[in-house]
């Protein structure tokens, strides 16, 4: 599409969608836009959610992220789902226009009887998924549509790629990353840490002064919200970011060279803070609360797990784990992130995500939390 306008989305929205209609009264077209718009994204909504129970449909797989037959997959049962929008931004074009609009589908799940959830050191016996991205939705008009219009186009926007790593930890420090099997018939579920995660699902601190319980509480807060916390800097893309603003309020001081931020200069904050390559070798060699992971699908609450989309030797993505899902003795991380928001997703969600946007040569690293 040809000749884009951006427009401020106060002034879009009160011209955008007005196109010429009979009994519409002057005095209320300023009124209309808005109410349209409405119904452009309700109508959007209800069929997202119709699709969500109908994986059958096309839509299920082209737009959702998962859908109630993949939770089941899971040993998750949906009680309850929902799609909602949040406009971002209207662009006009040459045919219609652009609704940039945040996409967020959410999930209530129950374990089904063979099924266990933990979440936060503890026994769950359910938990609230959600994942958000923005969307492009193009609009034309249609006179037959029950609100004038119709969205031709829905594409997902990528989130904002990191800038490659610029170390500033130690450059003679070789951090012999070692990628992760993602062999699910390899892993189980280990009782013993089990018991060892709840005897210590009280505190939850190691000895390196580390509380897990406090850094899964900050995540599951700050992506429920699906927010960033003002008194932290905030960049395009916020992954290292966020993971790392959950490890300092799990306990871990910021070190002034290699791990810090700034709000008031964003652009100080160091790359072992904000970049996720970067990130990984901090946490890896710099702290004492976690140790390489051999296996994905081992990961604890607490631990952190990293992926090179492409297979480049540049980590490009982090994520803090903050449950486990355990079915047939096979355990399932539960994730949460930002950039793009996600709130208690299963890795296997994750992974058939990525898996659908063309991310087929992954290699994926993990550091497991030391609980002791």
């Amino acid at each position: 599409m040809k000749n884009k306008m951006l427009l401020p989305l106060a002034l879009a929205l009160s011209v955008v969608l007005v196109f010429p209609q009979t009994a519409v009264a002057a005095q209320n077209q300023q009124e209309a836009p808005d109410a349209d718009l409405d119904r452009v994204l309700d109508e959007y909504s209800a069929s997202l959610e119709e699709s969500y129970y109908a994986p059958g449909n096309s839509r299920s797989r082209s737009t959702l992220p998962f859908n109630a037959d993949d939770q089941l997959d899971d040993g998750l049962v949906t009680t309850d789902a929902g799609v909602t929008t949040e406009v971002r931004a209207v662009e006009k074009t040459d045919d219609g226009y652009d609704l940039h609009v945040n996409v967020t589908l959410s999930a209530d799940l129950e374990a089904d009887s063979e099924t266990k959830i933990y979440l936060a050191g503890k026994p769950a016996d359910s938990m609230h998924s959600s994942w958000t991205d923005e969307h492009v939705l193009h609009v034309v008009p249609d006179g037959s549509s029950s609100s004038g219009y119709t969205i031709t186009t829905d594409e997902v926007v990528d989130p904002a790629e990191e800038e490659p790593s610029i170390a500033d930890t130690d450059s003679s420090m070789d951090d012999g990353r070692v990628p992760a099997s993602l062999d699910r018939e390899r892993s189980s579920f280990d009782s013993e840490k089990r018991k060892l995660m709840e005897s210590r699902a009280d505190f939850g601190e190691n000895s390196d002064g580390l509380n897990y319980i406090k850094a899964i509480n900050y995540a599951d807060k700050w992506t429920e919200l699906d927010e960033m916390n003002p008194e932290y800097p905030v960049f395009d893309q916020n992954c290292a970011n966020f993971v790392s603003q959950a490890v300092h309020e799990g306990g871990k001081p910021t070190h002034p060279r290699l791990w810090t931020y700034s709000t008031s200069l964003p652009s100080l904050t160091t790359k072992g803070w904000m970049n996720a390559d970067s990130n990984y070798t901090y946490m890896k060699h710099y702290t004492n609360s976690f140790t390489s992971l051999a296996d994905v699908w081992d990961a604890w609450q607490g631990s952190l797990l990293y992926v090179d989309w492409n297979s480049n030797g540049e980590i490009d993505h982090t994520m803090i784990v903050v449950g486990v899902v355990v079915k047939d003795n096979k355990a399932n991380p539960v994730i949460d992130q930002k950039s793009n928001n996600r709130h208690q997703i299963t890795l296997t969600q994750s992974l058939q995500y990525a898996h659908n946007n063309g991310h087929n040569n992954m290699t994926w690293y993990g550091l497991q939390y030391k609980y002791n």
